[in-house]
């Protein structure tokens, strides 16, 4: 393995620990949409989710970082083709955070409260959706012929296959967010909360795993040679999500939260990661690989030492952050 193979690797890692973290945050703004009049679910969310709402796009940021520094021409290519795409998730997640910071200060049950709602619960579902079309886009195009420098590369964002990974991104966050959900109003004895959360995890988790296998099946229409790379080279990544999202329907079923969480955890992971192997070792494109993208050896080994400096300070402080506010149970009078 090259350095340059190694900084993908963790330029992976990352963009599954935002898919995760932010995932759930995301799920959360949209179960708040979801809640419409009922202030017991919206204060529960606000107390259990909310004061980690924001901090996960530093993972964000730092993937791109990433990306910059350590893949040039694939960030420009990026930036040129999914110009649409990235400009619209940005600006929804710049929406939510100030509809966050401003529902904060207006009074519950007016009607600047709930427009706030409304507008962070919108583009919590937006912002997710984007990223996915983003990524079966991406996925689609790493498998089709097509000459970059004559031409520009297209990268079909909007298509079927896209569509439908878009779907897929925004019943994960759902499904994350219920579970982590679930698991601090069974702390708080919140036992109605529990059943409604407990509920949408349900639907969540069945309605991705349907999602997936017609993703698939759009797969081979759309993208035949995408679709052999799922079946073939991430089968067992599939086949891992798969039953992933079954136990986690089943976790949910019977109340074991704690599975439930961990199932949704590692069915976020097995699509990231079957997303990322289908198109190894390809970037962006069928053309622009790992290896052809990747920076100058002297720069490359800068970017790796400075990411090691980095995590070894944001990883502590995430720690510590995460741990602070475990030990705030939600208090909801019903």
């Amino acid at each position: 393995m090259t350095l340059a193979d190694l900084l993908a690797v963790v330029l992976g890692l990352s963009l599954t620990t935002y898919a995760l973290l932010g995932g759930a945050d995301f799920g959360a703004g949209i179960l708040d949409l979801l809640a419409r009049e009922s202030e017991r679910d919206r204060a529960a969310l606000a107390t259990g989710i909310g004061p980690v709402w924001e901090a996960n796009h530093v993972w964000l940021i730092f993937s791109i970082t990433i990306l910059f520094s350590a893949f040039p021409p694939a960030f420009s290519l990026l930036g040129t083709a999914l110009l649409a795409p990235f400009t619209i998730a940005l600006l929804v997640i710049v929406l939510r955070g100030a509809a966050l910071g401003l529902r904060s200060s207006a009074t519950a049950g007016t009607p600047a409260h709930a427009r706030l709602s409304h507008l962070c619960g919108i583009a919590s579902a937006v912002a997710p959706l984007a990223f996915g079309m983003v990524a079966g886009g991406l996925a689609s195009a790493s498998t089709r012929v097509s000459d970059v420098h004559s031409r520009g590369l297209s990268i079909p964002w909007a298509g079927p296959f896209a569509l439908a990974v878009g779907a897929m991104a925004l019943l994960l966050c759902l499904q994350l967010a219920a579970s982590f959900m679930t698991i601090r109003l069974v702390r708080g004895g919140q036992a109605r909360l529990v059943e409604r959360f407990r509920r949408r995890g349900i639907h969540s988790a069945g309605a991705l795993l349907v999602v997936s296998l017609g993703a698939l099946g759009v797969a081979s229409w759309q993208a035949p040679a995408l679709a052999h790379r799922l079946t073939t080279t991430a089968l067992a990544i599939v086949i891992a999500g798969v039953v992933a999202m079954v136990g986690s329907i089943a976790a949910f079923y019977v109340r074991r939260y704690a599975i439930a969480r961990a199932a949704s955890l590692s069915t976020g992971a097995a699509l990231v990661w079957g997303w990322l192997v289908s198109q190894s070792p390809h970037l962006v494109g069928s053309q622009l690989t790992i290896r052809a993208a990747a920076a100058p050896g002297p720069a490359l080994t800068a970017i790796a030492i400075s990411i090691a400096a980095v995590l070894s300070a944001v990883i502590p402080a995430f720690y510590l952050l995460f741990a602070i506010f475990a030990q705030a149970v939600p208090e909801v009078s019903e």
